[in-house]
């Protein structure tokens, strides 16, 4: 019922507690109760005689009412799980897959052992959106690729819409902003056979938290500091699980694949990857259905499907990025 009520406020207008009582059928009081509640939780309201409520503040906490206002989604975020504090998102995920249905989130305000690619620690501090989705799609372990595309693409897609930054992919589950990383991507998954029974996405997002005490090596930016002022976490998040829904529901589609490679920022680029196979330095021409990099080093062509990547300047420069 709080989210209803914010709903009307976030248009950030003046708001009659009449118009409000009759829109969700609720009781003057019962409007009056809820806009207390929401005060409690930190939301700084005005209220006027003759004019209403205004929403005038908003705190930096990860709220589910919060979020579920601003959803469009059929079957994604549904079911959220918010924590202060978790060792990791994708562990208390996975201890608890049983109990949880496809398309739950669990979001942490903090994680005190967040992990990226080959079990790296990830810097997860307060003002970052830190979370984690259980997926249960009918997919073959042939086409788990899909996956990546899928959230990769819609990440990207809601930087942009929401908040106007240009993001683009680094191959194979980063998102960069100015060749500087904002987002990374973890999927661990469970089969049976040749079938997924689940998959549960880690998505780390630097949105409020400040970089600055980050390793420099690191490369790191945040959301905040690429607008020049702090973000509404909650609702990204709604943006970016409205964007995911549309993006897994239709991740199997010719045009997930074009816009997967059309917003790569590796496509064209000097890198350095390591995989099992040792250090690789070459150019990369193309991006395959698969999800694999091609590799050309000399008149040699190498498909890559996992490892690190590091983006190098062109030949004759030796600073990574």
């Amino acid at each position: 019922m709080a989210a209803d009520v914010l709903s009307f406020l976030a248009s950030g207008r003046w708001v009659s507690g009449e118009d409000m009582a009759r829109s969700l059928g609720l009781s003057r009081a019962a409007v009056s109760s809820q806009i207390q509640a929401l005060r409690q939780r930190g939301y700084q309201i005005a209220s006027s005689k003759g004019k209403g409520y205004l929403l005038t503040g908003q705190p930096d906490r990860l709220d589910a009412d919060g979020i579920e206002g601003e959803l469009r989604t059929k079957w994604l975020g549904r079911q959220i799980l918010i924590l202060d504090e978790a060792s990791s998102t994708n562990a208390v995920a996975l201890s608890s897959i049983g109990q949880r249905q496809s398309g739950s989130i669990i979001l942490a305000e903090i994680q005190k052992e967040g992990r990226g690619r080959l079990s790296r620690s990830w810097a997860s501090p307060p003002g970052g959106i830190w979370m984690s989705l259980i997926l249960k799609p009918d997919l073959p372990l042939s086409r788990i690729y899909r996956i990546n595309m899928a959230v990769s693409v819609s990440l990207c897609r809601a930087i942009s819409r929401q908040l106007g930054l240009q993001a683009g992919i680094k191959w194979p589950n980063d998102i960069l902003i100015r060749e500087h990383k904002v987002c990374g991507i973890l999927t661990e998954l469970v089969s049976q056979v040749d079938r997924l029974e689940y998959a549960v996405v880690g998505v780390g997002l630097n949105a409020n938290n400040d970089t600055a005490a980050f390793p420099s090596q690191w490369r790191s930016t945040c959301l905040a500091a690429e607008l020049g002022r702090s973000i509404d976490r909650c609702a990204l998040i709604a943006a970016i699980l409205n964007e995911m829904e549309k993006a897994i529901d239709d991740m199997e589609s010719q045009e997930i694949y074009e816009e997967w490679r059309s917003r790569s920022v590796t496509l064209g680029k000097r890198v350095r990857i390591s995989s099992a196979e040792g250090d690789l330095i070459g150019q990369v021409v193309d991006l395959k259905q698969d999800g694999a990099l091609i590799l050309e080093q000399g008149r040699d062509k190498r498909s890559i499907l996992a490892g690190d990547c590091i983006h190098l300047r062109p030949e004759g420069a030796d600073e990574a990025r």
